[in-house]
């Protein structure tokens, strides 16, 4: 029986040391958010089975390790990559990032009818097959526009927050949707820097356990994922004061298959 391969590329809301930014690669060919990926997958057989990035946002920390896939798979002669997102996020990418000041336009690239980036529109809230899995995209509450996911493979899958302050919605759809196995879910900055955390878009960690108990979700497990690797020690203890054995930190570099 096949699972679904969640590999965990980068994980944390700032590039320091060895701590890489959002990108998850599920079944070896679909990005999550491409934050890192070349600095990790250095192999040319790895890097041609990707097809697919879907994203979340356009924060350059979710889209930086974009620029240089796409430059790699030009070089090794692949020239088609699915950037799959909401049509307002991808707007954003077409107008300011792959507009030939910031980055060569890679959707007319060779041609248009055979550029090297493929844009596929998304809609809000609407279950979309790509290859063997499917996606939801849900609105989330951010500083640009911003989706979380459910991601399943056939009737299990988990959910995604992307980056998000206080919100309701991707909660409500949580409660509800089923075969969801865990959440991984934004916990940027410390309790202590909850004001902090608001204005920027993001959550702490008494933010998240008050959604997942007003929704009812107290025994769904959970992984803490974009924690500014500055507060980590301090977000550690938090989580381990808590005494809740369903919330962990997501690990940069494991894999979780479901």
């Amino acid at each position: 029986m096949h699972l679904m391969r969640l590999e965990i590329l980068g994980c944390y809301g700032n590039v320091i040391g060895k701590y890489r930014s959002t990108a998850f690669l599920i079944n070896d060919s679909i990005l999550l958010d491409a934050g890192t990926v070349t600095e990790v997958i250095d192999s040319e057989e790895r890097l041609r089975k990707i097809k697919q990035v879907v994203i979340s946002h356009t924060h350059i920390d979710h889209m930086k390790g974009l620029f240089p896939l796409v430059d790699e798979l030009v070089m090794l002669g692949v020239y088609s990559l699915e950037l799959i997102s909401v049509k307002q996020i991808l707007d954003i990418i077409s107008h300011n990032l792959f507009n030939n000041l910031i980055w060569p336009d890679f959707t007319v690239i060779p041609s248009e009818h055979n550029a090297v980036i493929k844009p596929r529109e998304i809609e809000i809230e609407k279950t979309t097959p790509i290859d063997n899995i499917t996606i939801k995209p849900v609105l989330m509450t951010h500083t640009v526009y911003t989706v979380g996911y459910a991601v399943k493979e056939g009737d299990r899958g988990f959910m995604f927050t992307s980056d998000t302050g206080p919100t309701k919605r991707f909660w409500e759809v949580a409660r509800n949707e089923k075969g969801i196995d865990f959440i991984i879910a934004d916990v940027s900055f410390p309790n202590r820097l909850e004001r902090l955390a608001k204005i920027s878009g993001h959550m702490t960690l008494s933010i998240l356990i008050e959604h997942i108990d007003k929704f009812g979700l107290g025994d769904m497990p959970i992984y803490i994922t974009h924690i500014k690797p500055i507060f980590l020690n301090e977000i550690l203890n938090e989580i381990s004061s808590l005494g809740r054995h369903t919330i962990k930190t997501l690990e940069q570099g494991s894999v979780i298959t479901l």
